[in-house]
């Protein structure tokens, strides 16, 4: 889970470093990078490309698109900062699943330690006044659908091969993107295409290891842990153009951690 959360934090700094570049084309060349990948893993794995769940693994990719897609466009409208905020309250959409549809129990330090680590992501984020209402529906769909789907591949590692799992998300996402963006697509311009190549293969690490990482923990406890994204997504904006961060960033990373920390009692 903390390898996902570095590798989402690296997602974001490189959508971020192409703002003339759609989100619908980030969310296209990432699908086909993740496809490439996935496939040559399941090859080297020698993994049976069959499920017992299609509907399940069907629901699981397209919630998924909805959320990268959403994520990309609340990038787009949004300060980074404020996007990645707003976005981090998907343990809290996904600890609400968990209880009422999954049956997971959250206990009160649990609840306690989720609510702390978000305001710890809000001190190291902030919120920028002056906020693009459309921005902030598009972070917020970000974290419910990403919720939906974390929720679904926890109940699918029970019995899908986890590169199944992967699989299924850019093989929807490809024909859903290339359908909905083909009228908007932009041709990269130099440096462009390293960030989108290592945009795609980023995520990809984010996906696979947030696969794996999910079948030992419950939802709300697998996001939570994301919040550790935050903190590198700071020390990443460091060489981008952030600058260093203050002491309420500081304070913000160590109340982050402390939280995870009380999420385990």
């Amino acid at each position: 889970m903390l390898a996902s959360a570095a590798g989402f934090a690296v997602m974001a700094a490189s959508a971020r470093m192409m703002p003339e570049i759609p989100a619908l084309e980030k969310v296209f060349v990432r699908s086909v990078i993740a496809v490439v990948l996935t496939l040559w893993a399941i090859r080297r794995a020698d993994v049976v490309l069959q499920s017992t769940r299609p509907l399940m693994l069907g629901l699981r990719a397209l919630f998924g698109f909805a959320g990268l897609w959403c994520y990309f466009a609340a990038i787009e409208r949004l300060p980074l900062g404020t996007a990645v905020t707003v976005y981090n309250t998907a343990p809290l959409f996904a600890a609400l699943i968990g209880v009422l549809v999954m049956g997971e129990r959250l206990r009160s330090i649990q609840a306690f330690s989720l609510v702390f680590g978000l305001g710890g992501v809000a001190l190291i984020k902030g919120l920028s006044p002056g906020l693009s209402l459309s921005g902030v529906m598009f972070g917020l769909g970000t974290a419910i659908f990403s919720a939906v789907a974390y929720s679904l591949v926890r109940v699918l590692t029970r019995t899908e091969h986890p590169l199944l799992i992967v699989l299924a998300f850019p093989l929807i996402s490809v024909p859903l993107a290339a359908l909905l963006g083909f009228n908007r697509f932009v041709m990269p311009v130099g440096y462009a295409w390293f960030w989108l190549v290592l945009l795609g293969v980023s995520t990809q690490i984010g996906q696979v290891c947030l696969t794996n990482g999910l079948r030992y923990h419950t939802a709300t406890r697998a996001t939570q842990i994301g919040f550790v994204g935050v903190v590198i997504a700071m020390m990443l904006g460091i060489p981008i153009g952030d600058g260093w961060p203050g002491l309420p960033q500081l304070m913000g990373a160590g109340i982050v951690f402390w939280s995870l920390s009380l999420g385990r009692k």
